[in-house]
């Protein structure tokens, strides 16, 4: 029996480029796959493997149901995506011959008919379906956004709001080049320690933040974090998050950053790291954050480019324009 409201799954992209096609290939052919699966203490379906400290990420598969969705990232390509409904509960079978090894044990049958691949920018997809950097295993919240998505993307729709144009969305997608000049003219404007200053006042603004700490300012080295953001949830728990800011133009591959957030939640027991530069993201980067997210176990988001613009827009958009009546 189906699900009322399906739960969907977000499926990290596995680490190889030709295991990514192997796996988008089996989707296709009715099975999604999961890695970290190459021996038989690692079938789901044996009680006794549920003991075995290695497997307790694992162990969530159990969870998806049939009805359930589950998308793969980065799959086949980077910035691709390809979804399909779950048709079973989960299974454990002989895997994907690939790289040498047998892995990808874990697996779910999917209806081919719901298959869809897309990606990551296709302005189908609703804003509020967050895609990007995640754990090997997630849940997506947006639920019904992304049901919405999926049929935006099978009847070659766009996103519209109630009382929406196609006009209005076609303006929406101009805007994003002006993003892109907005984040260009902040890096121009706040080189190096004044973007941190420039963040720490955004960051105030936000009503679930409680403190922020401009940790840059201090003597000597920040050891890895520039900003230290304190929030609080409404059940009262408070949370840290270590901030490395960058100040770059044009595409960002310098991978030190990431290193340095490592560090900084080390040393401040920090909860989730962030990333932010104003230059655009890339492959390179987006690859190191993934790798040392689940080094450390630990979430680290990205907001490069226009994204940061878009930040600051929404949180303190009297920093970029002049507000005031004349």
């Amino acid at each position: 029996m189906k699900n009322e409201k399906p739960t969907i799954w977000a499926f990290g992209r596995a680490d190889l480029p030709e295991d990514r096609l192997l796996i988008y290939q089996s989707v296709r052919d009715g099975k999604s796959r999961f890695g970290w699966s190459s021996s038989d203490e690692n079938n789901l379906l044996k009680e006794e493997n549920h003991q075995i400290e290695k497997n307790w990420r694992q162990l969530r598969l159990l969870e998806v149901k049939p009805g359930d969705w589950i998308v793969h990232r980065n799959t086949p390509e980077p910035r691709e995506f390809v979804a399909a409904r779950v048709t079973s509960d989960y299974q454990f079978d002989e895997g994907l011959q690939c790289s040498g090894r047998i892995d990808f044990r874990h697996c779910f049958e999917v209806d081919k008919e719901t298959i869809v691949k897309f990606n990551r920018d296709d302005p189908r997809i609703l804003s509020t379906v967050y895609l990007d950097q995640r754990p090997r295993l997630q849940r997506i919240s947006a639920v019904d956004d992304f049901l919405e998505s999926i049929e935006n993307l099978k009847g070659d729709a766009v996103e519209l709001g109630e009382g929406d144009s196609k006009e209005e969305y076609h303006l929406r997608a101009k805007m994003d080049e002006e993003l892109l000049s907005v984040a260009a003219n902040i890096h121009e404007t706040h080189k190096s320690k004044k973007l941190e200053g420039f963040l720490a006042k955004v960051f105030r603004k936000i009503p679930e933040v409680e403190a922020v700490v401009e940790n840059g300012k201090r003597w000597g080295t920040d050891h890895g974090a520039d900003l230290i953001v304190t929030t609080r949830d409404p059940l009262g728990f408070g949370r840290t998050i270590i901030v490395q800011v960058k100040s770059y133009e044009g595409e960002h591959y310098e991978l030190g950053a990431v290193e340095q957030v490592k560090t900084g939640i080390k040393k401040f027991e920090g909860d989730a790291g962030m990333i932010i530069t104003t230059a655009k993201r890339t492959e390179e980067l987006e690859d190191k954050i993934e790798k040392i997210s689940k080094e450390i176990d630990q979430p680290i988001t990205l907001l490069a480019g226009p994204e940061v613009s878009a930040f600051v827009i929404k949180h303190a958009p009297e920093l970029l324009f002049n507000l005031s009546p004349r």
